[in-house]
C-alpha cells in the first residue's frame, strides 16, 4: 500500500468504522464499479446494511490495500478533485442509508461523507469544506436547524455551502416557519421521495449562485 493511501484511510478513522464503497473508490483510484467487483470477488470484506447497501470496515479495507498493494491511479486524480462533496448529517439510520443509497448509485459524480449526530456533523462540516450539506432537523443535542444558522451566518467560512433540509414535521407550521427563515437552499419532507431528493441535488449543485430555493409541496 503507498503511503498516502494508508493516511488518507486513518485520517478519518475516527468519523465512522466503516467506508462507503465510494469512499474507497476515492481513495483508491478506481470507478465505483470496481469496489463493488472485488466485493463480490471476495477481495475486499463488506458488509451489506438491511437497505442493500455496501459498508467496508476500515480495518479490512486496510488489509486489503496492504495485501494488493493498491495504488492511487494518477489520470484519476483530477476526477477527484472535480467531484461535488457531499456531507449527510442524520441520526435516522434507515433514512441515512436511504440518502446515501441513493447518491452512491449516481455513481463517482459525488464524494460521499457521513455524520450521525449534529455535533459530529459540525466537526465534519469545518473538516471536509462541503459543496452541499444534507440534513435532518430534528437531531438531539444540536438540531439541524442550528447547523443551517451555523451555516448561514455572515462570518462563517462556509457561506457558500448549501443546505438541503429534510424534516418529517410537515403538519408542524411553526417548524416549517422557523425552517424557512433560516433559508436552506431546499426543504424536503420525509418520508423522502428519492426522484425528487437527486433532481433537487442536481439543481442545487448546478445552481452557483444559489438564488433558486426550493421548498417541496405536499399534496
Amino acid at each position: 500500500m503507498t503511503d498516502l493511501c494508508k493516511q488518507t484511510v486513518l485520517v478519518s478513522e475516527g468519523a465512522d468504522m466503516y467506508l462507503t464503497t465510494g469512499e474507497a473508490a476515492k481513495i483508491c483510484g478506481v470507478k465505483l464499479n470496481t469496489i463493488k467487483n472485488w466485493i463480490r470477488s471476495g477481495d475486499i470484506i463488506a458488509i451489506q446494511t438491511p437497505g442493500g447497501h455496501w459498508r467496508i470496515p476500515r480495518v479490512s479495507f486496510l488489509q486489503f490495500m496492504d495485501k494488493f498493494t493498491t495504488p492511487i491511479v494518477d489520470e484519476n486524480i483530477d476526477v477527484q478533485f472535480s467531484r461535488k462533496r457531499i456531507l449527510v448529517i442524520d441520526d435516522d439510520l434507515s433514512a441515512h442509508e436511504l440518502v446515501t443509497g441513493a447518491l452512491e448509485a449516481e455513481g463517482d459524480d459525488y464524494e460521499l461523507h457521513s455524520a450521525h449526530d449534529g455535533y459530529s456533523g459540525l466537526i465534519e462540516i469545518g473538516r471536509l469544506q462541503p459543496d452541499l450539506v444534507v440534513l435532518d432537523i430534528m437531531m438531539p443535542d444540536i438540531s439541524g436547524l442550528e447547523i443551517i444558522h451555523r451555516l448561514k451566518a455572515p462570518d462563517t467560512p462556509l457561506i457558500n455551502a448549501k443546505v438541503i433540509a429534510i424534516t418529517a414535521a410537515y403538519d408542524r407550521r411553526l417548524v416549517i416557519n422557523r425552517i424557512k427563515e433560516a433559508s436552506p437552499e431546499a426543504l424536503l419532507f420525509k418520508p423522502l421521495d428519492i426522484t425528487t431528493f437527486i433532481t433537487t441535488v442536481h439543481r442545487i449543485l448546478a445552481d452557483h449562485a444559489g438564488q433558486n430555493k426550493i421548498i417541496q409541496n405536499r399534496t
